[in-house]
């Protein structure tokens, strides 16, 4: 018998998939060549996405005996899944919308099977820390409940659905592009964590953030993008100075923004919080050589070269992605109801 975690995580895991792939089965032939917001994937790139390797995965670590500390923390710190993820996708681009359909609905069968094989000796590998990055701290445990993707992936099909978009190529300076390994893992944790967290704990205080539920955190780092914005265009030359000085009482604009947005749902932030993540990319990819030389004003006065800002920006998301954790489906398994 399955440890009772495991159970949890494997019917949590269930639900998202078969919402997915009732998602999948109402795509129209043309559907699945729209673009997902804001990248180059189409749907159909996507979904080849989601099949990935059909291998154990974590779980098969797990059962493998190999983790130690110094074995996660190793991988979690060089392995670099934007190249992994473009190679899988290549891989399978010759299939069919019908022939990635049938294995999308295998994709988890060796993970479950292997999950299903982690018991009480495997309890000492199940609260190892994963180190996600600054302030994020997730345990071995957190890999079983892998339902975060499928609902992740799920909500960027829908966005597919509801919106025209075309991709825009984007280049940037070197030193700027060197910046994106880590950004891009932070802001991937992020959403891990958003869609890790238990549909009922939203607008739970958030112990991290006093005053401020969960939902409120998630507000935040979607509205903080404009701040970001805001501090580019400055350097760009498409803004005054004197335009910052509302962001100088950092708490109080805070404040504003995530009121402002109280009465929107998980989803609505989430559609904001890529939309304004994907205009900082533009801004990024509009900046010339003279630009690395320009510094940014912070709101209590400090100037901090702009390398250095991106760098700032990107852990932002990571200490918020662990403030969510103590939400998430993994930390209260045994308050959700049985699907």
């Amino acid at each position: 018998m399955p440890l009772p975690q495991v159970q949890a995580a494997l019917r949590d895991l269930r639900q998202a998939h078969r919402q997915l792939l009732r998602l999948v089965d109402s795509l129209s032939a043309d559907d699945w060549y729209r673009y997902v917001p804001y990248g180059e994937w189409t749907v159909k790139d996507l979904v080849a996405h989601l099949v990935g390797d059909m291998s154990p995965g974590g779980a098969g670590l797990v059962l493998a005996g190999i983790l130690t500390p110094e074995f996660i923390a190793g991988t979690a710190e060089g392995m670099d899944r934007r190249a992994m993820n473009a190679r899988v996708v290549a891989e399978r681009a010759r299939l069919t919308p019908a022939d990635l359909r049938q294995l999308l609905y295998h994709s988890h069968d060796r993970f479950i099977e292997a999950a299903r094989r982690i018991g009480r000796r495997h309890l000492h590998y199940l609260e190892m820390p994963v180190p996600m990055g600054p302030g994020y701290t997730l345990l071995v445990e957190d890999w079983l409940w892998s339902g975060y993707h499928d609902r992740q992936h799920a909500d960027d099909i829908r966005r597919a659905l509801s919106q025209e978009w075309q991709p825009e190529p984007l280049s940037f300076l070197p030193e700027i592009e060197a910046k994106f390994r880590l950004l891009w893992r932070y802001r991937e944790g992020f959403l891990r964590a958003v869609y890790s967290v238990a549909d009922d704990a939203w607008d739970e205080p958030c112990a991290a953030t006093p005053g401020w539920a969960y939902r409120d955190v998630l507000a935040h780092v979607a509205s903080n993008e404009l701040r970001v914005h805001a501090r580019l265009r400055v350097i760009l030359g498409e803004a005054d100075p004197s335009s910052l000085a509302p962001f100088q009482a950092v708490d109080e604009w805070n404040q504003q923004q995530v009121e402002a947005r109280r009465d929107r749902t998980v989803r609505e932030l989430v559609d904001e919080l890529a939309w304004n993540r994907y205009q900082t990319l533009r801004l990024l990819a509009r900046m010339d050589r003279q630009h690395l030389a320009a510094t940014v004003v912070l709101g209590d006065g400090r100037h901090m070269p702009l390398l250095d800002y991106i760098d700032m920006f990107s852990v932002h998301e990571s200490l918020h992605g662990g403030h969510l954790v103590p939400a998430s489906r993994a930390r209260r398994w045994q308050k959700q109801p049985v699907a």
